[in-house]
């Protein structure tokens, strides 16, 4: 009995040790940005002018996901449905705002941004060749490299919208933009009337780590859509992106422009940092800050080569405690 504990204390010690690689950390408490308040017991809710809603999710640890309702007079645009936590979901809070019709786009199909997609009735997505060649009578399945999930869901696509297209929600219009280097589909919104982008991942609040950890990022590819947004709007626009605070400025954008050309041109020194998903190389700059993976292509890739090590060491222990134990016998 008393090996029997001893194997089993072991084995729980292991996988403490494989689970727990990174430093302790006092968890983030995100603050409410002015004007916005609670809206149940996990989104808050903020207005950022008379037609454009902020809805956040300030309890999902660093991601604070944060989702945007943009009411025109005929039509609303929900712009991403957030991480929907614990069987959450963002629409509850919508029908409280708005009596619209709701679109509903998503600015790029990564599992904290798609809560619920697959409930959603009116998806408008981008109108990208290697998605429409996937869809099946306008079901569009994901795959687990887009959505980073084991089980991906199905989209049932209601509109397919072409880049650079103007959506017309009634004396307000929208214009779409595919602003690709997070992953190909990534999806900005521009509103001339209000000036304003909602860019999603490309861009959000630097309080927030910006993430390099999927193989669809690339580079060279956020530089040339940042010198784009840099050169096509100016210090009259707001940004609010997917995370953190929106309302971001023009200029914290375009020292995200120069910090993104300094990470692909690897002008920036690294540190390594442990995590609970791996090995991270964080690059830091003017208070914008880059995660990466440290080794793999991908930190998904990283993840799967940290639980195949640490199965190893997990099987080497428990061989190891077994032939102590028999020679005891």
């Amino acid at each position: 009995m008393k090996n029997k504990l001893t194997i089993i204390a072991i084995l729980f010690a292991s996988i403490f040790a494989l689970t727990s690689c990174s430093e302790d950390k006092e968890e983030f408490v995100y603050p409410l940005w002015e004007g916005s308040q609670w809206a149940d017991d996990f989104y808050i809710v903020g207005k950022l002018d008379e037609q454009t809603y902020a809805i956040s999710e300030p309890k999902v640890n660093w991601y604070y996901n944060t989702s945007y309702l943009i009411l025109g007079d005929e039509k609303a645009l929900l712009f991403d449905t957030g991480y929907g936590k614990d069987g959450k979901d963002i629409m509850s809070v919508v029908k409280k705002l708005t009596d619209l019709p709701i679109i509903t786009m998503y600015s790029h199909f990564h599992f904290d941004h798609i809560a619920n997609i697959e409930k959603q009735k009116n998806v408008w997505i981008l109108d990208l060749p290697y998605l429409r060649d996937r869809a099946k009578d306008n079901e569009l399945k994901l795959t687990t490299e887009e959505s980073v999930l084991l089980s991906p869901p199905t989209i049932s696509v209601k509109n397919w919208v072409k880049p650079n297209e103007i959506i017309d929600l009634g004396n307000r219009k929208i214009k779409v933009l595919n602003v690709t280097g997070h992953t190909p589909e990534s999806t900005v919104l521009v509103d001339e009337k209000y000036k304003q982008l909602f860019t999603g991942d490309f861009f959000y609040d630097p309080l927030l780590s910006y993430v390099d950890l999927n193989e669809a990022t690339v580079p060279t590819l956020l530089v040339q859509s940042a010198e784009k947004i840099v050169t096509e709007y100016d210090e009259t626009y707001v940004f609010n992106g997917a995370h953190g605070f929106p309302k971001q400025s023009y200029a914290t954008f375009k020292k995200y422009f120069n910090f993104l050309k300094s990470y692909k041109n690897k002008s920036i020194e690294p540190k390594i940092e442990f995590s609970s998903i791996g090995v991270k190389s964080i690059y830091e700059q003017d208070g914008m800050r880059m995660e990466t993976p440290a080794y793999a292509s991908s930190m998904t890739k990283q993840l799967i080569i940290n639980i195949i090590f640490g199965l190893t060491v997990l099987i080497l222990v428990i061989i190891f405690v077994r032939r102590k134990i028999k020679n005891k016998r």
